[in-house]
């Protein structure tokens, strides 16, 4: 008997929703489906980097799409997903120091260079670059060569109850946090909800997010919902918000306020262990069977992206 597999969250949904959007990223959108089959690629290309079972991935990566394609890809893969929160605060170079590697998004390439450089990790990076920058790409690992001894286990399906799916979450929680993941890319991802990703969180940048892609579900600090109100001022039109959460209780007076002016009601999350999210909370491992291994690859399948990438 084994645990089941932190990567079933999101595999569990591809089956589930697989047509559904589960990333929207500036112009790019990916479906549930795309997502596992992108993350899967990436756990290729990090085995082919010599990652192996119980190794942790360092990750350097902003709110942008490609997180959860590493964050996933890692797991699928039988490693650890360590996340480096942006900005890197001095706590980065621990976190990645037992690191087998550093996948680095290339907006963080200076920075990443850097932690990778004190605490002698290789270096991979991922996303978007202008030119070359002698730094190997994951995206150029991610085809394995036939014969490879990239494998995995594939995970058990989560038969828990299935959600409707029909939400859409805003993600500007950073989700190097372990808040931010909790809610974003477990709890949102396993109730097959859609997350709208915002990098630098500003209160009229969120609001204007949150019309243009009619989010229901908003979790925040309290210094977001401050900034959301602020910006609500003189606006005629705001989002209808099913459900808000929030990491702690807010004041009282910000708390009245917002629900008055958003008609909507804010929850606080008792531990960031929990997913405040539509569906139920994901609660404990359940024990699931040892899956035949097959390998892991995009052989036979053809890796769609989102547009724009």
């Amino acid at each position: 008997m084994t645990a089941l597999s932190p990567a079933t969250v999101l595999a569990g949904s591809a089956h589930r929703h697989a047509d559904t959007v589960a990333v929207v990223d500036g112009r790019v959108r990916v479906t549930y489906a795309e997502l596992w089959l992108e993350a899967r690629c990436y756990g290729a290309g990090l085995r082919a980097a010599g990652v192996r079972d119980g190794d942790a991935v360092a990750l350097l990566a902003p709110n942008v799409v490609d997180f959860p394609r590493v964050y996933y890809g890692a797991l699928a893969a039988g490693a650890v997903a360590v996340p480096v929160g942006v900005p890197v605060a001095p706590q980065a170079v621990h976190l990645a120091r037992d690191a087998r590697l550093l996948v680095c998004h290339t907006s963080q390439l200076t920075a990443g260079r850097r932690v990778s450089a004190r605490v002698g990790v290789p270096l991979l990076t991922v996303g978007p670059t202008r030119g070359p920058s002698g730094v190997p790409r994951l995206e150029d690992l991610c085809d394995t060569p036939p014969g490879g001894t990239a494998t995995f286990a594939d995970p058990d399906i989560d038969p828990a109850t299935e959600p409707d799916g029909t939400d859409v979450v805003l993600g500007c929680l950073p989700l190097g946090g372990r808040f931010g993941q909790a809610v974003a890319l477990t709890g949102t991802f396993r109730a097959g909800a859609t997350l709208v990703l915002l990098s630098r969180f500003t209160g009229p940048a969120a609001l204007d997010l949150m019309l243009r892609e009619e989010v229901t579900v908003f979790h925040g600090t309290s210094a977001m919902y401050a900034a959301l109100l602020d910006a609500a001022r003189g606006r005629a039109a705001l989002p209808r918000l099913r459900r808000c959460v929030s990491r702690a209780p807010l004041p009282p007076s910000l708390r009245h306020r917002f629900t008055a002016a958003f008609d909507t009601v804010v929850q606080v999350a008792e531990g960031e262990r929990d997913s405040p999210v539509p569906g139920e909370p994901a609660g404990r491992l359940r024990p699931a069977r040892r899956m035949r291994s097959r390998r892991l690859g995009c052989h036979g399948e053809r890796h769609r992206r989102g547009a724009g990438n």
